[in-house]
C-alpha cells in the first residue's frame, strides 16, 4: 500500500463531514490515508498498471521486450504489439492470433477495436499495401494549434519565418 498525507484545507467539506476527518486530523491539519489500489494522480500509477498488465498477459504467453519498453511479443504466435498508455498497435499474421490477444485483454479490461488500423496514438495512418508504405498525418492539428495559441494570420503572404529586411547600403 501507499501512504498519502493531505491537508484538510484541500479536501471538500462534504467529504470531511462524511468521513469525520476533523477527528482524524493531526495538529497541523493533515490527514493520512492508505491507498491500496490505483489512484488518479499517483506518480507510480502508470508503473503499477503496467506491472499488473504484464502479469496478466504473461499468463497468456505475451512478454514485454527487455530492450524496448512497450513492445510485446507472444512466445510462439506470429504477433507483436506496441502499447502507449491505452492504445495498442498490433502486427499479426492470421486473424486468430489477434483474436487471441483481444480475448486475453478482454478478460480484465474494457476494449474497443478498430480492425482497419487507421488511427494510433492520435495519428492517422493511410496504408498503401501495394507499395508497402504507410503515410502518417494529423488532419486539423495545425489549424487547432494556431487557434489554441491565438495566432493571427498575416495580412500579406510571407514564405519565411520572419519578414525580409532589405540590406541598407550606405
Amino acid at each position: 500500500p501507499e501512504y498519502i498525507r493531505t491537508k484538510l484545507s484541500d479536501i471538500p467539506d462534504e467529504i470531511i463531514d462524511q468521513y469525520n476527518l476533523r477527528k482524524l486530523a493531526t495538529a497541523d491539519g493533515s490527514v493520512y490515508m492508505i491507498v491500496t489500489k490505483g489512484m488518479y494522480g499517483l506518480p507510480q500509477a502508470g508503473k503499477l498498471a503496467n506491472e499488473l498488465l504484464e502479469k496478466r498477459l504473461n499468463a497468456h504467453g505475451y512478454r514485454q521486450s527487455k530492450l524496448v519498453p512497450g513492445l510485446w511479443k507472444h512466445d510462439w504466435r506470429p504477433i507483436q504489439f506496441t502499447l502507449v498508455v491505452d492504445d495498442f498497435g498490433v502486427k499479426y499474421v492470421g486473424k486468430e492470433h489477434a483474436e487471441h490477444l483481444a480475448s486475453a485483454i478482454r478478460q480484465n479490461y474494457k476494449v474497443t477495436e478498430d480492425w482497419t488500423g487507421n488511427r494510433y496514438i492520435g495519428i492517422t495512418l493511410d496504408w498503401d499495401y501495394d507499395k508497402r508504405q504507410v503515410h502518417l498525418s494529423m488532419p486539423g492539428y495545425t489549424k487547432k494549434a494556431l487557434k489554441q495559441f491565438g495566432h493571427k494570420a498575416p495580412k500579406q503572404r510571407q514564405n519565411a519565418p520572419y519578414p525580409h529586411t532589405p540590406p541598407n547600403y550606405g
